[in-house]
């Protein structure tokens, strides 16, 4: 089977962020198996997001076998599966929101990829 080397960006801005973090953090665990490392959660500004509620990040470095294609629909059914809904987001609510940034170092989301957070979560990674 083929190792992939993934990150993956998990944000919330419900109140409880930390709590939702740790449901990610099982579900990412269940679904892709293999070695894991997680960054500390980070209070941060939203960023190209209308509304001003405060999120909390995090990212997730996964060697997994699980192919490029489940990847992005398992991220996707663990989203739906917390509640997430594109009307809640209309209304400034981001229950989760689970973003592979990066795939066997290629990058996917290059303006997150850049984000402050996200370079100083990356570097705890390393």
């Amino acid at each position: 089977m083929e190792k992939h080397i993934i990150y993956i960006g998990i944000g919330t801005n419900l109140e409880d962020g930390d709590i939702v973090l740790q449901w990610a953090k099982r579900q990412l665990i269940n679904s892709f198996g293999g070695k894991q490392r997680y960054s500390t959660p980070q209070r941060t500004e939203p960023v190209d997001f209308p509304y001003s509620q405060m999120f909390t990040n995090q990212v997730a470095l996964i060697e997994t076998t699980v192919s490029p294609t489940l990847i992005r629909s398992l991220l996707k059914d663990l989203e739906r599966l917390f509640g997430r809904t594109p009307e809640d987001k209309a209304k400034g609510f981001v229950k989760i929101d689970l973003d592979l940034l990066c795939l066997d170092g290629q990058v996917l989301k290059e303006k997150d990829w850049k984000r402050a957070d996200v370079v100083a979560a990356r570097a705890e990674l390393v």
